[in-house]
């Protein structure tokens, strides 16, 4: 073997040391685990400092719970005022006023604040019919609106006279 030959090989074993000191130190000071790559056509593989990423905690942002809707006091109203509502919303959709009547006993006895379920107010609408339908009218969606006589009322009517008179399947006169 030639002399260059063994300075090389010095030199070779020497690097190899160094990057197995370098190895363990780094081990011990990080704590990751190490790959073992192959570099040019050796067959010996040689361990380099190709450090794999240790995985971060990320914070996991905690649900909210949706605000609960408050509900806004209705004004309380005679039976005269809730007929007046009647008489007008009728005449203003081109529906019987009786009808109106009709519904509102049958479906909450003419108490404005009646709940049943998910039904609510003089008219017992579902939220998904009372947005739907006030959305067409172009009218406010709050489904807590549900409980104002004024409000039901005029929905009603509207609904009555777009022929939407399946939503009282047990109330709407024959």
């Amino acid at each position: 073997m030639k002399i260059w030959q063994k300075v090389f090989l010095i030199e070779v074993i020497f690097a190899i040391v160094v990057v197995l000191t370098l190895k363990s130190w780094y081990t011990q000071k990080h704590a990751q685990v190490l790959s073992l790559t192959t570099l040019g056509p050796t067959s010996t593989p040689i361990q380099t400092f190709t450090p794999t990423p240790t995985p971060t905690e990320i914070a996991t942002p905690k649900p909210k719970k949706p605000a609960t809707p408050t509900l806004v006091p209705q004004p309380q109203l005679s039976q005269e005022q809730i007929q007046g509502f009647m008489a007008r919303f009728a005449l203003q959709y081109g529906v019987d006023v009786n009808v109106l009547r009709h519904v509102a006993v049958c479906e909450s006895g003419f108490n404005t604040n009646a709940s049943n379920g998910p039904y609510a107010g003089l008219y017992q609408f579902s939220r998904i019919a009372w947005k739907s339908n006030r959305a067409l009218m172009g009218e406010d969606i709050d489904f807590n609106l549900r409980f104002n006589a004024e409000e039901a009322t005029q929905t009603a009517a509207f609904v009555i006279s777009k022929g939407k008179t399946y939503l009282w399947p047990n109330c709407y006169p024959n």
